[in-house]
Order: C-alpha cells, then sequence, then structure tokens
C-alpha cells in the first residue's frame, strides 16, 4: 500500500512541469532553511542580548550607588559648611548662648542661627536640626517634622567627631550628619546634629529620577532582606522581603561605602524590571527576526527565480536529448531527470547556505566588537578616573593601577606591579595604619567604616606629601578575591577648608569696627572692635540702632550708594562707611580711627599757623620803613594841628569855630592812625585759623593799601582792575591777604632790575566760572627761567640772598588747604603773571550786601 502512494505521487510530480517543480522545490527549500536556522540564531542573539543587558545593569547599580553616595557627601559638606557659618559662630558666642541652659524648640520659625531655607540639598531639608553644648546635650531644636523618637537616642550615637552615618530607628532608616562648632578656642566644640529622613523623595532625588523610570532603588535590612525604603513605595512597599521581588525585578545588592554604623548596616539595593528588560530583549529579537526574514525572502526569491531558469534551460536540454534519444535511439527517455537537476543545483544551493551561515557569523562578529567595546569603556572608566585606583590581592601585592595613580605618585606601572602599595607611596607614619586596615578588610573582621574614608599622607616619587582618603573594596572573582584601593587626593580640599574657616575669622579679627545692621536697624553683627561705637549708641549685639542712624540705614539700602559719616567718642574719632548690601538688606558699616590722623592734621594746622605768623612778622620787619613812614604823616598833622590851636588860644586870635575845625582835623588823623595800627595789629597779631565770607576785591584792595608807600619807594606803577561783580569767598582773611602781599612784595622786588619808567604792576579780579574765582599779579620784570620755575614752590629754596624760601612754600600750602592752586606763568624779559584761584560759591550772602 505504502509503495503504490509512493509512485503515485511520484507519477503526479513526473506530469508537473520541470519549471514550476523547480521554483516549488526552490521555496520549500528556503521554508526549510528558515525553519531551521530561525530558532538557532533568535536563541543565540536573545542570549546575546540578554548577557549585555546584565552587563549594562550591573553597571547602572554601581552608578545609582553611587551617585547615592555623593548625594550623602553633599550633606556632610552641607553640615561642616553650616558648623562655620559666621551667623551660627556669633549665635554661640552671644550672651544668650552662654546663659540659656533651657531647651529651645523651634517649630514654624527659622531661629537666629539659620539662614531662612538652609541647610537644604536638592530639594530635601532636614527633619531636624540640633545644637549641642559642650556636654552633648540637645539645647536647641529645629525641626520641620516631628521624628517617632526622642533625640536623646540619636545623641547617644555621637562618637565625637565629624562624619555622617546612616541608622535604623523604628524600621525606618535616618541620616545623621555631625559637624564640630570650634567657636572658642578655650572650649570644647559645640556640635550641629543634622537628622534627615532617607524616605522614597531622599532617594529620588539622590538619583534626579522621577517616577516612572524603570530602575528602582532602595534601602534593605542586610539581616533579614527586608526592604526598608523604596524610591517609588506604590511599586515596592516598605516592609516587603527581596524575595517577593525576584521573579518581577532584576535584583542588585551592594554595601554602602560611606560611613554607616557597626550595628546597622542596611544594603544599597538596585531594581530594575524584568518585564522592561525582557521587552527590550524581545523588541531587539522581533527585530533581528523581522531583518532575518527579509534577508531569507531575498534570498528565497533569488534562489527561485535562478532555479527557475535554470530549470527551464534544462527542460530545453532535456527535451532536445528525448527528441534525439527517440528518433536516434528510440528509446523513450525521461523527460525529468531528479539526480541530474540536484547535481545542477548543487553548487548554488552550497552557495545558498553558505552566505546564510556568512551573515550569521558576521551577526557573531558584531556582537563580540560590542562586547570588546564595552570592555574597553569599563577600561577607560578606570583608567580615566578622576580618583588614584590601586587594586592588589590578597597578599597586599599590587596587581593593576588606573592612569591617575600613575600621574598622581610618578610611578611607572611597571615600578609597581608585584609590590607592597604602601611601602612604596604611604608615608612611613601611616604604613602601619594602612597595613592594618587592609589586613581586617582581607579577613573581613572589621565594620565598612573602617576600610573607607581613613585619613592618610602618601609620599610622590619626588618625595612630595600628599593628605589622601583612603578607601578599599573588596572585588570577588571565581578563583580569588581582589581589593581596589580608592586613594582621592584631598589637599586640595583640606587648603579650601582652611581657607574658608580663615575667612569665616576675617571680620571678627579685624581690628576695625565692622558691623552689620538689616533693613530693620538691627545690630545682626558686631566685631569685638565696635565696642567703642556699640557703648555710644547704647545698645548692643541683637538690638535697634538709635533713631537718627536707622534712618541713616534706610537712607543708604534705598539710595544704593555708599556714605561715609565721622563721630566723635570722647578723645576718639571714627570715620565710618555704610555699604549697602542691597540682594539682602543689609548695610555693612566698616569703621576706622581717624583719632591719630585728626591729631596729626591739627598739629600740621597749628604749626602752619606758625609759619604763616613768622612769615608775617618778616614781612612787617621788611616794610616797617614805609609803615614808619604812614603812620609819621598822620601823627605830624595831629603836632601840626595841635600847635596852631595853642597857638591861636595862647593869642587869643582864634574863633571858636576855626578852633573846632582844628580840633576835628586831629581826630580825623588820630583815627587815621589808629586804621593804621589796627591793620598792622591785624596782620602780625596771633589767632586762631577763621574762615568768613569776604569779597575778594575788598581782599585786593587792603593789600593795595599795605604795598602803597614801597610802591611809590620804588618808582612801581600800580593799578588796580577790580571785577564789576562781587566775588564772595570763604577764606581766612589774614590768610589770603598773607598771600597777596607775598605774591606782591616778590613782583616789586623783581622789578628792581629793569628801568624806572617801565615797573608795571597789575592786581587783576574776574570770574572764571560759576565755581571759582582768581586774583591776577602781574609785573613787567625780568621774567622767570624755566630753571627756576620747577623749584619755584619748593621749600627753601630762593633766588634773594637773604631771602629764607618759605614764602611761596608756605603760600602754597595756605591756597591748598581753601582748596584752590596758586599757577605762574612767566616770559623771560617780558615779566611773570601769578594766577591765585579760588573756590566760590555765588549764592554765598556777604555781610552788608
Amino acid at each position: 500500500m505504502t509503495i503504490f502512494k509512493t509512485q503515485k505521487w511520484r507519477a503526479r510530480l513526473v506530469n508537473i512541469p520541470l519549471p514550476a517543480l523547480s521554483l516549488l522545490a526552490g521555496i520549500l527549500c528556503g521554508m526549510v532553511t528558515w525553519l531551521l536556522l530561525d530558532p538557532v540564531q533568535g536563541r543565540h542573539l536573545e542570549q546575546v542580548f540578554h548577557n549585555e543587558l546584565v552587563s549594562r545593569l550591573d553597571v547602572r547599580a554601581v552608578e545609582t550607588r553611587r551617585r547615592f553616595e555623593e548625594f550623602l557627601r553633599e550633606w556632610q559638606v552641607q553640615g561642616h559648611s553650616l558648623s562655620n557659618h559666621w551667623q551660627l559662630i556669633t549665635y554661640l558666642n552671644s550672651f544668650s548662648w552662654e546663659e540659656s541652659a533651657q531647651r529651645v524648640r523651634y517649630y514654624n520659625e527659622t531661629p537666629s542661627w539659620l539662614e531662612p531655607g538652609h541647610p537644604r540639598v536638592s530639594l530635601i531639608e532636614p527633619t531636624q536640626v540640633v545644637l549641642l553644648d559642650t556636654r552633648g546635650n540637645a539645647r536647641e531644636i529645629y525641626q520641620n517634622k516631628l521624628l517617632p523618637f526622642s533625640v536623646e537616642r540619636v545623641i547617644e550615637l555621637y562618637a565625637g567627631r565629624d562624619g555622617t552615618e546612616i541608622i535604623l530607628l523604628n524600621r525606618s532608616p535616618y541620616l545623621l550628619v555631625w559637624s564640630n562648632i570650634a567657636y572658642q578656642e578655650e572650649t570644647d566644640p559645640a556640635v550641629i546634629l543634622l537628622i534627615i529622613e532617607i524616605n522614597e523623595h531622599f532617594l529620588a532625588e539622590s538619583q534626579k529620577m522621577a517616577h516612572g523610570t524603570d530602575t528602582l532603588i532602595g534601602l534593605v535590612d542586610s539581616d533579614d532582606q527586608r526592604l526598608l525604603v523604596s524610591s517609588d513605595n506604590e511599586q515596592i512597599p516598605r516592609g516587603s522581603y527581596l524575595r517577593d521581588w525576584r521573579e518581577s525585578y532584576l535584583l542588585t545588592s551592594q554595601a554602602i561605602t560611606h560611613d554607616q554604623s557597626l550595628e546597622q548596616n542596611p544594603l544599597f539595593t538596585t531594581m530594575v524590571s524584568r518585564d522592561v528588560v525582557q521587552q527590550t530583549i524581545n523588541n531587539i529579537t522581533k527585530l533581528a527576526q523581522l531583518d532575518r526574514l527579509f534577508a531569507a525572502l531575498v534570498y528565497v526569491i533569488a534562489f527561485s527565480f535562478i532555479i527557475y531558469l535554470i530549470s527551464a534551460k534544462i527542460n530545453q536540454v532535456l527535451q532536445r536529448i528525448s527528441r534525439y534519444g527517440q528518433h536516434a535511439l528510440g528509446i523513450q527517455q525521461p523527460v525529468i531527470q531528479k539526480g541530474n537537476q540536484l547535481l545542477q543545483l548543487e553548487d548554488w544551493v552550497k552557495r545558498f547556505f553558505r552566505q546564510l551561515i556568512t551573515a550569521r557569523d558576521k551577526l557573531h562578529d558584531k556582537q563580540e566588537k560590542r562586547i570588546r567595546e564595552t570592555e574597553v569603556l569599563k577600561s577607560a572608566l578606570f583608567d580615566n578616573s578622576m580618583v588614584s585606583i590601586v587594586t592588589l590581592n590578597e597578599q597586599g601585592m599590587v596587581v593593576e593601577v588606573n592612569g591617575t595613580a600613575v600621574k598622581t605618585f610618578g610611578y611607572s606601572r611597571g615600578m609597581l606591579i608585584g609590590r607592597r602599595f604602601e611601602e612604596i607611596a604611604i608615608k612611613t607614619d601611616d604604613r602601619s595604619r594602612f597595613s592594618d586596615m587592609l589586613g581586617k578588610c582581607i579577613k573581613r573582621s572589621s565594620s565598612p567604616g573602617l576600610c573607607r574614608d581613613q585619613l592618610m599622607m602618601a609620599v610622590t616619587i619626588r618625595g612630595e606629601e600628599k593628605a589622601i582618603e583612603c578607601s578599599v573594596i573588596s572585588i570577588h572573582l571565581q578563583h580569588q578575591t581582589l581589593f581596589n584601593v580608592y586613594l582621592r587626593d584631598i589637599s586640595g580640599r583640606m587648603q579650601a577648608e582652611r581657607e574658608i574657616a580663615s575667612l569665616a575669622k576675617l571680620a571678627s579679627e579685624n581690628p576695625n569696627p565692622v558691623m552689620r545692621i538689616n533693613d530693620k536697624g538691627v545690630i545682626v553683627y558686631a566685631n569685638d572692635a565696635s565696642e567703642p561705637l556699640l557703648t555710644y549708641w547704647d545698645c548692643e549685639r541683637g538690638q535697634t540702632l538709635p533713631l537718627y542712624w536707622r534712618n541713616l540705614v534706610a537712607s543708604v539700602l534705598r539710595e544704593g550708594v555708599n556714605k561715609v559719616y565721622e563721630i566723635n567718642i570722647e578723645e576718639q574719632i571714627f570715620s565710618l562707611q555704610l555699604a549697602p548690601i542691597s540682594e539682602v538688606d543689609y548695610v555693612n558699616i566698616y569703621g576706622r580711627d581717624f583719632t591719630q590722623m585728626r591729631m596729626a592734621e591739627l598739629q600740621s594746622r597749628q604749626h602752619q599757623s606758625e609759619l604763616v605768623h613768622v612769615c608775617r612778622l618778616s614781612t612787617m620787619g621788611e616794610m616797617s620803613t614805609g609803615l614808619a613812614h604812614e603812620l609819621n604823616q598822620p601823627l605830624s598833622a595831629i603836632i601840626n594841628f595841635a600847635s596852631g590851636c595853642v597857638r591861636r588860644i595862647q593869642s587869643g586870635g582864634g574863633g571858636e569855630a576855626e578852633l573846632l575845625d582844628a580840633m576835628a582835623q586831629i581826630t580825623a588823623q588820630a583815627e587815621r592812625a589808629g586804621e593804621i595800627i589796627k591793620r598792622l595789629r591785624a596782620l602780625v597779631g596771633k589767632r586762631p585759623q577763621e574762615r568768613e565770607a569776604a569779597n575778594l576785591n575788598h581782599l585786593v584792595l587792603e593789600v593795595a593799601s599795605f604795598i602803597e608807600f614801597e610802591a611809590n619807594r620804588q618808582k612801581v606803577e600800580v593799578s588796580v582792575d577790580l571785577s564789576d561783580e562781587v566775588l564772595p569767598v570763604m577764606v581766612d582773611l589774614v590768610q589770603v591777604e598773607q598771600v597777596l602781599l607775598n605774591l606782591v612784595r616778590n613782583a616789586i622786588d623783581a622789578m628792581k632790575q629793569v628801568a624806572v619808567g617801565e615797573r608795571r604792576l597789575v592786581l587783576l579780579t574776574e570770574r572764571i566760572d560759576d565755581k571759582s574765582v582768581q586774583v591776577l599779579v602781574k609785573d613787567t620784570g625780568p621774567g622767570i627761567p624755566e630753571e627756576t620755575l620747577e623749584h619755584l614752590f619748593d621749600a627753601f629754596f630762593s633766588t634773594k640772598k637773604s631771602g629764607m624760601g618759605m614764602g611761596l612754600r608756605i603760600s602754597q600750602k595756605i591756597m591748598q588747604d581753601h582748596q584752590g592752586t596758586i599757577e605762574v606763568v612767566s616770559v623771560v624779559g617780558k615779566g611773570s603773571t601769578f594766577h591765585v584761584i579760588l573756590p566760590s560759591d555765588p549764592k554765598l550772602e556777604l555781610p552788608g550786601f
């Protein structure tokens, strides 16, 4: 029966045309090839992609743990920064901290020793901030949220040093940040404690992740493998066991390398959804399957088309052979010869399968290339890490080092491999500590905290010492255990910490007063040098300034410009600069003791007054002849009129009217003599410096009257050209008259060298602009040589044989004190012009005007 069916099917195949049968055979061969190869290649690709994803998930687990530990370090830096904050240190130095013994709690208000909104890392604020005194008692507590346990349970865990640790209280993890506050050098430091609840928001902020991501993280109790907290409590509720989630998630648990307590050692767990991983693998497999299907279709179509052409050609040849056999031999030859057709198609089929194998090999090579690239990437991360990494075996010998370690310590890789690292690069004093730490980590007899962040001193090949933080992490391989030693160079960080601490003391160590006032006039900060100012204002730190100074502070803040004020406190003079800090509504007050400077200025003015007085006396001595002549004229007239009156009275010849007229003349001449003596006393008299409003024209007329006799005696023609408008100035009359008198007398002396008819002196007054006026003293003398002009105002420089050389120097100093100047323009052979320039205010009111 079976033989009959086989023959029947064979008879049917014989009846099918050869091209159609060839096409059908090609399609069947392609389908068989597809069905055989697709499952094999699919499973292979799925396994390759699965291994690659698992490898990437391991990398992701390490990255999530590293970000979590970096987040813990940010909290440690935040605690250290808070402990060095000037506001907290100032508060601890205050009287209220030293005297208060009761515990203070802040619920909805920020204490004075904290800035609003601080401390904070990202969006997370501490649950509580506790300020402990030197005895370890909680003195002040600022709490954003009530804790389900007492603060004393946390304080008992304090180890007496700065650091962070994760603890479990009431089955909930909390981060503790301890930081000492050395606010007084002679006392033990106070301690600031930050208590942060590690909840899902804390974990999410540590990874900068949003809900809905395919990666979750959590903390797991290392004893019972119970989940303490996760980054999404809705998907992974706290309190559940890890074994309940192994079917749904890929789990990776790691020890946290940051500080932890010895008794409580939670594990950091990374969870990736298996559905997401499987979906990713399925998507990749489907894409690869579609690619293979498309390639198979192309190959089947090409194969079938070629078979069709060859079969058609073979069919034609066989038909010719059949016809030839029928006509020539008379033998009926079969049209279809399957054996011959398979032999004809064997090479093509081999090539077809060879192409399939080639495609598979190429895909395999591509996957191996990706794996090699991943290994290269991991090696690059190892070599280019910013931290020095040294890999040791269980005997403590160096197995591998990264490029950073080579650069940091200066040793080549060959110099380190196979040697004990501490004997090469660790300072002698710390070698035993390094060996003990490594030995305990190798024996696994120490807590993770003893193998992490140990401060030591390293030595480079050049003998330079560097402070490093040393951490050891074990790597468990199949046949051995290696240890990665992470060496972080913290020399720069320690230097920065020292500089920050030094800067925090800058204001308190300043010998000059430094204060900070807020917009309400409250003294927020004042250093020790500010005590005289606080006594003057009769207020303490934290109190409000007097009303006048509060208004000044408000004015400076409103205008946004610096202002300077001077105050006299008993025997001290302070200059206070008020500098606004508009961004935070503060005004900084910087004081400076000007007492010595003011005393020096007063002594300088007294010395100057003495010099001016001496100069006036010298001038009067030189003008004594002219003054005697001027005073002799009224005295002679008085004698003549008095003698005439006596003669008339004796002779009885004079009338009463004539005698009264003579007596009036005597009175007028006596008053004239009195005015001359009065001017003389005013000029030579010693009196304190006084400035008063005066008309510059009147000063010039007074000087002209003084030198009138001297000018006539020297045959000098004097011309006075006064401005038509009033020229008001605020000056010391005697000093400015002395300046003008010096210049006029110098001009008269200079013109002794020219002919009598050419001696002319001009005194001219005029306004320069709205803010200044000037007096011009012009002469027609021989002029001043250029080499003399350079030293004209130098002290003790004189061209006169009997001159002191102080006249022009004193005159220049007087003008500088009046915010004025003396300028000179001279042409040799034609004369000189001195410009005396003084400030003037047109609105200045003069007596009598």
